[in-house]
């Protein structure tokens, strides 16, 4: 086990939080704003804070000093998606994971939270969330909420020096949003915070730059993935009506203009808080066009690192959340990633620091191919997704309290606070992870057991692991780990369940078996036997490729003949 990378990825991880529990202080507000919320005008470190939530009708809260918004709650979100052999688990996180966040989300950006909603519909998939509402639409939704949560993929990646990350990048951002700006604003972010954890440093602006041009590789990657290049794509390319190559080459060649206009501004100040202020008004950081856009937000945290290389992760951080009129905690949570690498752990208190440090010790088991254990979700083909934000709170038959889709949790105070019909109640999950969960006043609904994870079983929906069971040795725990809260049973040791002449996932190949079925003639009886095996092993993405494959070619056979 390499301990050192272990301990960079908790830092990493440990980072983000900081950068996003005081940035989401300052974000989107001005000095007076910022008087309001903390009786002061300058930032020196994460604070207890009032701020309203729940929009018009909502209430007015107080939070903890290290209390972390919703590029954190995400991250872990992803985190928790990632299985122990790698894969990202795209169905669970965008058919669970988020409709279930829209129930505790602190500071959500609207796209993120309309692609939520959507995606409670049961006709929507994670490669069909074609959103449109309010003004706000899927194709030109290009916000950072994708690359504020990429890090878990980097963090967890086998193959670091390959990039072995960015399909699952991708796909993770195309759940939520459809401007291929939020696509490739997640890649340099996570590219850049490759660099960082395999160098020790920051990238500076020739990588940078290169970086910007490893954007090239999207649409062929995009084209090997099934379900986008056959259901998303062509869908896209009418609703965005633009090209895939043509859009993405024109991204890298503006996102390339913006970094030498912002290298260009920060030359003129010696300065390093002058530098910054310069680069962010140079990429439009503090103007409606580009405030929050995905590409120009991972060049300013990037930048942001370079600049203060020398110095520490707290100037570098403090510079940034009082840069005001920007979207501090996103910068802030992706540089405080990238910073984390090279620097010790934070000495402010973050909220979930020890949940947060085990899941970044798992996803570095993971990238070091070390047996690990998967996170135990529902079974995503039974699963029923609520229908509002209010219906997650449910109790089982014997009166525990339960948050569906996560698992048990227990009220951390017996007060809340109450607006009408609904109330705002600190929580904790039984694996440490605490939110201000959104709930009905009144009586809780029991708990339909789809719902509810299956705790005493594996999921018949794991994906699984490439490698033997085995005992996990002591040694291989790491002091801070020891050191956190003990993670419940929610998470199951992965291990191979299944039965079949093909145990093995890679043996499922789509094109070998749909070819085989075709020329045999479409037998009903293979077919069944292939459906039921790609639901099983490898989830509903893969069993709708397969029937969507099958159904096509039966359709043309049938009309030649």
């Amino acid at each position: 086990m390499n301990s050192l990378r272990k301990q960079k990825v908790i830092n990493s991880a440990l980072w983000a939080a900081a950068g996003d529990a005081i940035g989401w202080i300052s974000e989107l507000t001005d000095e007076s704003g910022l008087k309001r919320r903390i009786n002061d005008t300058y930032l020196l470190k994460p604070v207890s804070w009032n701020r309203k939530i729940g929009g018009y009708s909502g209430v007015t809260v107080s939070l903890p000093a290290g209390t972390y918004s919703d590029d954190t709650q995400l991250r872990l979100a992803v985190s928790r998606s990632i299985r122990s052999n790698g894969e990202f688990d795209t169905e669970s996180f965008a058919k669970i994971e988020l409709p279930v966040w829209l129930s505790y989300a602190l500071g959500a950006g609207r796209a993120t939270k309309l692609a939520a909603t959507n995606l409670m519909r049961k006709d929507t998939n994670w490669f069909s969330n074609f959103y449109k509402s309010n003004g706000i639409e899927y194709t030109n939704s290009g916000g950072n909420g994708t690359a504020m949560r990429i890090q878990p993929h980097v963090w967890s990646c086998k193959n670091l020096s390959d990039r072995k990350y960015v399909a699952s990048v991708i796909k993770d951002s195309l759940v939520t949003h459809g401007h291929l700006i939020a696509v490739c604003g997640a890649l340099l972010h996570a590219d850049t915070l490759q660099y960082a954890l395999i160098n020790g440093r920051p990238a500076g602006p020739t990588e940078i730059n290169g970086f910007i041009d490893n954007f090239t590789s999207v649409p062929d990657i995009i084209q090997e993935i099934y379900e986008l290049n056959n259901f998303w794509l062509p869908n896209w390319e009418i609703m965005s009506g633009n090209k895939l190559h043509e859009e993405i080459d024109r991204i890298r060649v503006e996102s390339k203009t913006y970094l030498s206009k912002s290298l260009n501004a920060a030359k003129e100040n010696s300065d390093l808080s002058d530098k910054y202020k310069s680069a962010i008004n140079a990429l439009e950081c503090n103007k409606d066009s580009r405030r929050g856009a995905a590409t120009n937000t991972a060049i300013a945290s990037a930048l942001l690192c370079h600049f203060y290389k020398n110095t520490t992760p707290y100037e570098a951080i403090i510079s940034c959340v009082n840069l005001l009129g920007t979207d501090t905690d996103s910068i802030a949570s992706m540089a405080g990633a990238i910073l984390g690498c090279y620097n010790g752990i934070p000495e402010w208190n973050i909220q979930d620091s020890k949940y947060i440090i085990s899941e970044a010790s798992r996803l570095n088991d993971i990238a070091e191919g070390i047996v690990t254990k998967n996170f135990n979700y529902p079974n995503i083909n039974k699963w029923q997704t609520p229908q509002t934000q209010s219906d997650t709170l449910v109790k089982d038959k014997d009166g525990m309290f339960h948050i569906i889709g996560l698992g048990k949790v227990t009220p951390l105070k017996p007060e809340g606070w109450k607006a009408k019909s609904h109330e705002w109640k600190w929580m904790q999950l039984e694996y440490g992870q605490t939110v201000l969960l959104k709930s009905k006043i009144g009586d809780i609904k029991l708990a339909d057991p789809t719902q509810l994870s299956e705790n005493d079983l594996p999921l018949k929906n794991d994906i699984v692991s490439e490698q033997p069971l085995a005992p996990k040795e002591p040694s291989r725990q790491n002091d801070l780990r020891n050191n956190s809260q003990p993670v419940s049973n929610q998470y199951n040791f992965e291990q191979n369940i299944f039965d079949y002449a093909y145990a093995d996932s890679k043996n499922l190949d789509l094109d070998d078996i749909t070819t085989k079925l075709i020329k045999n003639g479409f037998s009903e009886r293979e077919i069944g036997h292939y459906l039921i095996q790609f639901a099983d092993k490898n989830g509903l993405d893969s069993c709708i490729a397969f029937a969507a494959i099958i159904g096509k070619a039966f359709i043309s056979r049938k009309k030649k003949q």
